[in-house]
């Protein structure tokens, strides 16, 4: 849920941009105070809010960072319950999961690491300390395989079949063709690379027919799937939905990290509306 509050978001972004300061010093003992400011800026219920994920995900890193482990296990705890319409995808257990490890409460940081691994297929565990990965028995396990040749190639066909429909602008046509290829893909779907691909194919055919909600929803379902937070087109497409859909706040975000990503050229293409809006709210 987005804070209704102008004045009050932009106080919070303020704080914000004062915790970055810290952060970039080093100074992570003033940065965690700060990011509890704003925090205790957020109305209640505090966890229902957007940006209730990323201060309690920050400030558990940093007490972590700081082996202040009490503090840090309180705001993993906090965590659990913040932005509730988020993705599901395992990043909320895996901080839980850290900060119980380094607490040596290892009968619940083993049940909270497998949740992450599971809900991720390894992807929160990438970058960070191998310790957390083969601690106990059975998470590192969890790999993500190759499809069959056989259902590749079946998807493969059923794909370039919907590209070419696309193309002749019978996007029902090439949705057909692509949730054809998606019921291929054996559970959990978003294990797999496919998926976002295909996922993003539907998605993207939805918006071109200004079906904004279901379009967003399969971009959101995309985001889950391997390396998806990197790809640039996602984040665009995902953006110009919550345009559509009046989120402004979510739409700025996936429309930055598109630019970011990408630059002003992933933009080239696109009504201008959507650049024009990112430019006006953040220096480029």
């Amino acid at each position: 849920m987005e804070i209704q509050d102008k004045k009050l978001a932009t106080a919070i972004e303020a704080i914000w941009d004062a915790a970055e300061v810290l952060f970039e010093k080093k100074d992570l003992a003033r940065y965690v105070l700060k990011l509890e400011e704003a925090w205790d800026l957020l109305p209640l219920p505090k966890e229902l809010y957007d940006d209730s994920y990323h201060i309690a995900s920050f400030i558990a890193e940093t007490y972590l960072e700081l082996k202040d482990f009490p503090y840090a296990l309180k705001w993993a705890r906090t965590l659990q319950h913040c932005d509730p319409e988020r993705a599901d995808d395992g990043g909320r257990e895996f901080i839980l999961g850290k900060v119980l490890f380094d607490s040596k409460e290892m009968s619940e940081a083993e049940v909270q690491l497998s949740i992450a691994m599971h809900k991720s297929a390894g992807r929160v565990f990438e970058g960070a300390d191998e310790k957390y990965l083969h601690a106990f028995k059975g998470i590192a396990s969890v790999v993500e395989e190759e499809l069959p040749d056989s259902i590749y190639e079946q998807i493969e066909q059923l794909s370039e079949a919907g590209n070419d429909l696309a193309d002749a602008d019978n996007y029902d046509g090439a949705i057909a063709k692509f949730t054809e290829a998606l019921e291929l893909i054996p559970a959990p779907k978003n294990n797999w690379e496919a998926s976002t691909w295909l996922y993003a194919s539907i998605g993207d055919m939805q918006f071109l027919k200004d079906d904004f909600k279901a379009a967003a929803d399969n971009f959101f379902d995309a985001l889950n799937g391997p390396d998806a937070q990197t790809v640039g087109f996602i984040h665009l497409r995902l953006g110009e939905c919550l345009l559509e859909l009046k989120q402004e706040d979510k739409s700025l975000d996936h429309l930055l990290r598109a630019y970011m990503l990408e630059g002003a050229e992933i933009f080239a293409a696109e009504d201008s509306k959507y650049f024009d809006f990112l430019r006006e709210r953040v220096e480029l």
